[in-house]
């Protein structure tokens, strides 16, 4: 006989709500970095690093604090660089920390050993950062024949493992929205004359430090004193040869139109795609619903009706938080079920006929079940930045 004992009431409180879409933290820039294997070495087992806690502290000689260093290790300010860096590697970090408005949010650097020219020369380093967060790519060292191969890595990443990352490589054509075209012979400053290679540092870090409200066009390089010079039509020749580059106004330094390396536009790929701004705008929405979705949603809700609504709602809140932040028009943004999709999903698994769905009002095909399978369509309209003026003045 079931022991029943004295009646019971239970209360439970269960919190309404969705998990919410946050916007991402974006500016991570990712360097490569060459030293000496011995320096590497040195630097990742005992080397003073400034004032930050990089690794695992330890007391040295005279009460001084040291550190081991780790690979790769992260830098917010000049504070962070570890003092063992040769005098190049310090300056481009340094180069990459002016950024524009802002500095990069974080510079993540990756030590590798100095070896000889191939063209796997970076794969080993690549492989490490394919599992951290970063936006931007840069490697000062890299030869133009290297070019090719870390471009390739890149389009695979972004194409094939929804990895949307970008690099800016040194005059190499690569005809793609994730590669940016730095393409200056030489920069000048004060204190050093810079290969195109070596600025790139410095120009990825511009591009990481400048807000996703506004574009790097025409951004000044108040410590360049010097760099190649081409003409007017030359200058618009570069620009839709897809490259980004420093150009003398006449009284300042500053970049060019901040476009990426796509040249051939295809349907569904035009305009919009050869922007420096908008390409970061769409990566970062990808990044962050496709996040959210994995880490909140798949395999947390039954997939009926209402909890597609729920997802729905949580994409529609970060677009509103996106038009607030003037980098979507605002009002225009929707998401809903697709229709078209869920009826050919009921086709293609024998589930209803044509003349079926053809009798169903759409409120009724979007609560048809569909398995596993979400189906959703939405539509934005990203803003980007004032370039172009056309004032007719009257007199």
């Amino acid at each position: 006989m079931a022991k029943l004992g004295m009646p019971s009431v239970n209360i439970a409180f269960t919190e309404q709500g969705i998990e919410a879409i946050e916007r991402s933290q974006r500016g991570i820039l990712a360097l490569i970095l060459e030293e000496s294997a011995d320096t590497i070495a040195d630097i990742t087992s005992s080397s003073v690093v400034g004032s930050a806690i990089v690794g695992t502290a330890k007391v040295g000689e005279e009460g001084t604090v040291e550190t081991a260093v780790t690979n790769p290790f992260t830098v917010y300010t000049t504070d962070d660089i570890p003092a063992g860096l040769s005098a190049a590697n310090k300056d481009y970090i340094i180069k990459a920390l002016l950024g524009y408005v802002t500095s990069p949010y974080r510079v993540k650097v990756y030590l590798q050993a100095t070896a000889e020219s191939a063209p796997d020369k970076w794969a080993a380093t690549l492989r490490k950062m394919y599992n951290d967060r970063w936006d931007y790519l840069a490697i000062p060292t890299i030869a133009e024949s290297e070019c090719e191969s870390v471009a390739t890595w890149i389009k695979t990443n972004r194409e094939n493992k929804h990895k949307r990352v970008k690099a800016v490589l040194p005059k190499y054509d690569a005809d793609y929205e994730g590669v940016v075209n730095f393409a200056n012979e030489y920069v000048e400053t004060a204190a050093k004359t810079y290969t195109t290679a070596e600025y790139t540092a410095r120009i990825a870090g511009l591009i990481c430090g400048t807000p996703m409200t506004i574009s790097a066009t025409y951004a000044p390089l108040s410590e360049v004193i010097a760099t190649d010079q081409h003409d007017g039509d030359e200058n618009d020749e570069k620009v839709n040869a897809g490259e980004f580059f420093i150009f003398f106004d006449g009284e300042k330094f500053k970049m060019s139109r901040a476009m990426n390396s796509l040249v051939t536009t295809t349907q569904g790929k035009l305009e919009a795609y050869q922007t420096i701004k908008t390409v970061d705008c769409m990566d970062m929405i990808y990044d962050d619903i496709r996040r959210t979705a994995q880490d909140s949603y798949i395999g947390k809700y039954t997939n009926d009706y209402d909890n597609k609504c729920l997802l729905i709602t949580a994409i529609m809140g970060y677009f509103k938080e996106l038009e607030a932040g003037r980098l979507l028009q605002n009002k225009y943004s929707t998401c809903e079920i697709d229709v078209e999709a869920v009826k050919n999903y009921q086709l293609k698994h024998g589930l209803y006929t044509q003349d079926q769905l053809a009798d169903m009002a759409d409120d009724e095909i979007k609560k048809l079940d569909t398995k596993k399978q979400v189906f959703l369509k939405a539509k934005i309209k990203m803003l980007d930045a004032m370039e172009d003026i056309d004032l007719n003045i009257d007199i």
